[in-house]
C-alpha cells in the first residue's frame, strides 16, 4: 500500500465519508475539502492525487487540468462524473486524468489511484 496523500473535494458529505473509508483502508491519507475554499488553495504538495466532483468544474474542466498541469503538478486527477463519454472527448490529450461515472467501487477508485 502507499502513504501518499489523496485530496478528496467533493460536495456531499457522505460521498466524502465514504471515500474517506476506502482511501485509508487502502493506506491512502485523504484530505478532504468542501467546495467553499475554492480549488486555487487545495495543498498539492501534499498530495499525489486528486479527486474532485466534476460537477464542481461545470464546462471549465478542461482547463482546469491544464492549469494543474501548468503549476508543474504531476499528480493523478480523478473526476468523478456522471457523463464520462462526454468528458472523455474533452480530455482526451490530458494526461494522467481518469473517469469514473458514479456509482462506481472503492476497487474500482483504487485501482485508478495505483495505476501508472
Amino acid at each position: 500500500m502507499t502513504d501518499a496523500g489523496a485530496i478528496v473535494v467533493v460536495r456531499d458529505a457522505a460521498l466524502a465519508s465514504s471515500l474517506e473509508l476506502a482511501l485509508l483502508s487502502a493506506g491512502f491519507e485523504p484530505i478532504l475539502f468542501g467546495p467553499e475554499p475554492g480549488l486555487e488553495c487545495l495543498p498539492l504538495q501534499r498530495a499525489a492525487s486528486l479527486i474532485i466532483d466534476q460537477p464542481l468544474l461545470g464546462s471549465r474542466t478542461a482547463v482546469f487540468v491544464a492549469a494543474l498541469r501548468a503549476r508543474a503538478w504531476r499528480g493523478r486527477v480523478i473526476l468523478l462524473t456522471d457523463d464520462s463519454e462526454t468528458l472523455r472527448r474533452g480530455l482526451a490529450s490530458a494526461d494522467r486524468v481518469t473517469l469514473l461515472e458514479m456509482p462506481f467501487q472503492a476497487a474500482t477508485l483504487i485501482a485508478a489511484l495505483l495505476a501508472e
